[in-house]
């Protein structure tokens, strides 16, 4: 099995100019051409989202998005997303199509403020599960919380979780980047991503990534992370792991 088949990207902000991501169409498209010299050759486009932020025409600037990369990559694809801040009306705005699940799935990428409580962020998840979906949660490297608490609870709830390969990169005596990469070897992260924004702010650049996880996980587990489980969710397959 190759260690770089393909690769998946769950959290792109490549839409232009609906969010602070992708300027305009020039920009997303750069960005995109970035993603595919390094083997991501599909991409969930997630806009942020909240009560105060409606995304209009996504679907349309999904599809002119895939159509002009298709022009030079054939078989890339884009799909529909959002990034959700969460509130408690999120649930219901789910269920009226005004905010967005991933790829017309049960799966919703969800985040909260950073300073959130573990237990508001808990009951957060909660309500989205028994509500039907099944959250995603957005960048789990940024919850202070979580440092203490840990992932596993969250995760036995039905929450799946993503991390951004930029969190991954650094030096090995950085508190930050030893936390990011211990939750990966032991197995506790469903999904990377790239949370793509601009090309001189969070560049799609995952080479860095990349080299760590060659040597420090197995073939299989990077498989699950970049492609099987992002295909799960596209699917709206229960993920593995």
């Amino acid at each position: 099995m190759s260690f770089y088949k393909e690769i998946i990207d769950i959290h792109a902000h490549v839409l232009p100019g609906v969010d602070d991501g992708a300027r305009d169409m020039d920009e997303a498209l750069k960005m995109l051409d970035m993603a595919a010299t390094q083997g991501i050759m599909t991409v969930i486009a997630t806009p942020h989202g909240s009560r105060r932020r409606a995304v209009d025409k996504l679907e349309e600037l999904t599809d002119q998005l895939q159509q002009k990369m298709r022009e030079k990559y054939p078989g890339f694809c884009v799909y529909p997303g959002q990034e959700n801040f969460y509130h408690d009306e999120l649930t219901e705005r789910l269920h009226r199509r005004e905010a967005y699940t991933m790829a017309y799935s049960r799966y919703v990428l969800v985040e909260f403020s950073p300073q959130v409580g573990y237990g508001q962020l808990f009951q957060g998840i909660r309500k989205l599960v028994v509500s039907g979906y099944i959250p995603i949660l957005a960048h789990v490297e940024r919850y202070g919380c979580l440092r203490q608490r840990g992932l596993e609870e969250l995760r036995e709830a039905g929450c799946c979780m993503q991390l951004n390969y930029g969190s991954l990169k650094g030096k090995m005596f950085d508190a930050e980047v030893r936390w990011c990469r211990r939750q990966v070897k032991e197995g506790k992260i469903h999904l990377l991503g790239t949370d793509m924004h601009r090309m001189d702010y969070r560049p799609p650049e995952i080479a860095g990534a990349l080299k760590w996880l060659k040597g420090h996980i197995s073939c299989e587990q990077f498989r699950r992370m970049t492609y099987e489980n992002p295909r799960c969710l596209i699917d709206n397959k229960r993920m593995i792991g």
